[in-house]
């Protein structure tokens, strides 16, 4: 029997399939529509963090204005980092300035994230795929390994089901793959989250006030400190002297709404290595789900984490990074 248990919002999400259309643009022969967008990059140089210089970017991307991290060497082979639902790219600097170290490190700000400008003019997750499409078109990156966190690691499994030539792997932590029983269970009783999310608080006296109070969570009482330091900064905005929510609540919503029913059928067809890490006590992507996935290509592996959670690469960044150094030294980067 499924069950929903609230937790932030990169957890879960369901369908908006009920009365949807299939897409929201036009259709390629792989299912997904064609990414519209600028590629003119605006180019801000500042230092995120004091140990390592990471550069803050921008680009077009039908009509918005989408941000992204920039670091390490250009000639470098590339990587990409895309984030979970409701965080931000900086939120993984502590993997942006190891990886930078010997790899070019683009890390996005998908549309209502961080930085980016928020829009709810879209309809499905392949919104999110076209994103990471554009600025690896913006940045002509080639042979790209993509590395992504929840709604970050299925966007990147659907981006290299569409382009498979512009990746040389993925690697993706506890992607949110949907199995047909939970997409059934919310397209027939609703998904809570939804409201839940429409319903958080969106402002804040202080900074502070919001770390005392997060942190007495179970869902933030495990992060790693430097990590749950790089969400506040980047998550949150301060304007006239209050703290604001820098994702939207009704973007967050609708993201958790917005699951189109192609992806089921696209993750079973991937053919590049891919590498999955899930917890033990999964929540959005089944031991199936993954072995299905990494069944299409004998380089690819999985990895079933025992006492973890969704939130492994925030509260165990140590053990992920060298899951992600395994990954990485398995081959001699082109």
């Amino acid at each position: 029997m499924l069950s929903f248990c609230y937790l932030p919002s990169s957890i879960f999400l369901s369908l908006e399939c009920r009365k949807k259309k299939v897409e929201e643009s036009s259709i390629d022969a792989r299912g997904g529509s064609v990414p519209t967008f600028s590629v003119h990059p605006k180019e801000s140089m500042r230092k995120i963090k004091g140990k390592s210089r990471i550069d803050r970017k921008s680009f077009r991307f039908r009509g918005l204005s989408l941000s992204y991290l920039d670091a390490g060497p250009k000639e470098a082979p590339p990587i990409l980092i895309a984030h979970a639902n409701g965080y931000s790219a900086a939120c993984y600097s502590y993997y942006i300035e190891r990886l930078s170290k010997k790899f070019r490190v683009l890390a996005l700000d998908f549309c209502g994230h961080g930085e980016s400008e928020p829009s709810l003019d879209w309809k499905s997750w392949f919104f999110f795929r076209d994103q990471i499409l554009a600025l690896i078109e913006v940045e002509n990156l080639k042979n790209t390994v993509g590395i992504g966190h929840s709604l970050g690691g299925a966007s990147l499994l659907l981006s290299s089901y569409h382009s498979p030539s512009r990746f040389r792997k993925i690697i993706a932590m506890d992607p949110v793959i949907l199995n047909l029983p939970f997409i059934l269970y919310a397209w027939i009783f609703g998904n809570p989250l939804s409201k839940g999310a429409l319903a958080r608080r969106r402002e804040f006296a202080s900074l502070d006030l919001i770390r005392k109070a997060y942190r007495r969570t179970a869902a933030f009482s495990k992060w790693n400190s430097e990590i749950f330091e790089d969400y506040l900064k980047s998550c949150f905005r301060q304007e006239n002297g209050k703290i604001y929510l820098r994702c939207p609540p009704e973007v967050e919503a609708k993201i958790f709404n917005s699951v189109n029913f192609f992806s089921l059928y696209q993750y079973g067809k991937i053919r590049i290595p891919t590498h999955i890490t899930i917890p033990e006590k999964y929540e959005v992507c089944t031991p199936k789900a993954a072995k299905r996935i990494v069944n299409g290509n004998s380089e690819s592996s999985l990895e079933i984490w025992k006492d973890t959670t969704h939130f492994f690469p925030f509260e165990e960044p140590e053990r992920t990074w060298d899951r992600i150094q395994r990954i990485l030294t398995m081959e001699t980067p082109r």
